[in-house]
């Protein structure tokens, strides 16, 4: 056992699978959230949960009394981040943290631009042991969240992403590289690109999906305009719309294509395959639409 560790994002994509990983190793897990109490975590053997929020620094020294590990999960893309992750990586410097495993972003290193770089930055200068996870986008991320809604809703793929390809990633993989970076010493200094094992098209992932649900989703590249308009109808805020083009442009340039092998290299398997993540969600897209 490696000490009790601080899982932020705890009820997130990642943060959900990571604490059951570390509980099934036998962890002492604390489990940061806004709603505590509220929270399923809490009845489980071996995981606390704490109140937590980057919004009120005044939860963040109960959260690190006792940790002496912490997996960071930044508000993604958060133009405030001077204002909540860098005072919570202070704090943690003050506390005597041993070591951040934090989720940054594919390709972060070579646009300063990027937030997530910033944090990257801010971790190294604190002097605390780091391994920087920097995951492609999510395969859950086509059963959950805006993208998801709109599959449901028009039974299409609307996205500026023209035919390039993508090598998505589980989330559970994620998690399992994650659980090694905490309590492995060999994982101290590193960051690592985390993709799945092939580079898809959405029209692939269309297929993909539908060959397990025996639904009918197609998917409808459109034109980084229409998308902007698409996400001002559903509120989406500026700043995030901006965030979203962003990356669709970086897309369309290939940037997202690259395949690594650091999945199979630290957890000694192949990445979970879309078509596997597929059949696993596949009741999400089996709801009347």
């Amino acid at each position: 056992m490696t000490g009790k560790i601080l899982i932020t994002g705890s009820t997130g994509k990642v943060g959900s699978e990571l604490v059951k990983l570390l509980v099934n190793k036998g962890e002492t897990v604390r489990a940061a959230t806004r709603n505590p109490f509220s929270s399923k975590l809490n009845i489980q053997e071996n995981i606390e949960t704490v109140e937590f929020d980057y919004e009120q620094p005044e939860t963040f020294v109960p959260a690190l009394n006792g940790i002496k590990k912490v997996f960071l999960v930044a508000r993604p893309g958060d133009n405030q981040f001077d204002n909540c992750a860098a005072s919570f990586i202070e704090e943690m410097r003050n506390n005597g943290i041993q070591h951040i495993v934090d989720i940054s972003a594919m390709g972060i290193e070579t646009d300063e631009s990027f937030t997530m770089e910033v944090l990257e930055r801010y971790i190294e200068d604190s002097g605390i042991s780091y391994t920087h996870l920097r995951p492609n986008w999510f395969m859950q991320n086509f059963n959950s969240g805006l993208i998801y809604k709109g599959i449901l809703s028009t039974g299409a793929l609307h996205l500026p992403a023209g035919d390039a390809k993508i090598s998505f990633i589980d989330v559970r993989d994620i998690a399992a590289v994650g659980a090694s970076a905490l309590s492995e010493p060999v994982h101290a200094g590193k960051a690592y690109t985390l993709t799945g094992g092939e580079a898809l098209d959405h029209f692939q992932v269309t297929e993909k999906i539908n060959r397990a649900t025996g639904r009918d989703i197609s998917y409808v590249p459109i034109s980084e305009e229409t998308a902007r308009l698409l996400l001002e109808r559903e509120g989406v805020e500026i700043d995030h719309i901006e965030r979203w083009t962003n990356f669709f442009r970086k897309v369309r340039d290939g940037l997202c294509a690259e395949v690594s092998t650091n999945v199979e290299l630290i957890i000694g398997r192949p990445p979970v395959t879309f078509d596997k993540y597929v059949n696993d969600y596949a009741n999400a897209w089996k709801k009347d639409m």
